[in-house]
């Protein structure tokens, strides 16, 4: 079981370049944590693209049809008085902007003190980086 950022989630949905690869590994192992922003986030991102007239009203459709399905699956990592205590200390040390912030927090506390055994799905640069300082073994995709 891996925690899957959302910036790794996306690409499930919408074709990018790393499209392929994350589908690949979410395919060989699709039993995944997410944040409880995660579904709220892939939903902004894919109606982002529809407004900027990036994808059709089909493809937004069928992408959100595609997300409420898989949405399902996923076992997600729920708002605590230690996840938003985490996030402010994220914010607070390593400058992370607050979704990341709450995304990293969710992913520190799946991880429950065993950090180094919690692989994270990550494509956000930045968040990979100070995922891996905080000991969260970062999937490489590139």
């Amino acid at each position: 079981m891996r925690f899957w950022d959302t910036s790794a989630l996306v690409p499930l949905f919408v074709g990018e370049a790393s499209s392929d690869a994350v589908l690949q590994l979410y395919r060989a192992d699709p039993v995944i944590v997410v944040a409880w922003t995660t579904v709220i986030e892939c939903v902004s991102a894919c109606v982002r693209r529809h407004r900027a007239r990036q994808i059709s009203d089909r493809e937004a459709a069928a992408i959100l049809a595609r997300l409420r399905e898989l949405r399902g699956q996923w076992n997600v990592a729920e708002p605590t008085v230690e996840v938003r205590a985490t996030a402010e200390r994220l914010v607070a040390s390593h400058g992370l902007r607050a979704g990341d912030a709450v995304q990293l927090a969710s992913a520190l506390a799946t991880a429950d003190g065993r950090e180094a055994e919690l692989e994270i799905v990550c494509l956000d640069r930045r968040l990979a980086d100070v995922a891996a300082a905080e000991g969260l073994q970062v999937v490489p995709l590139s």
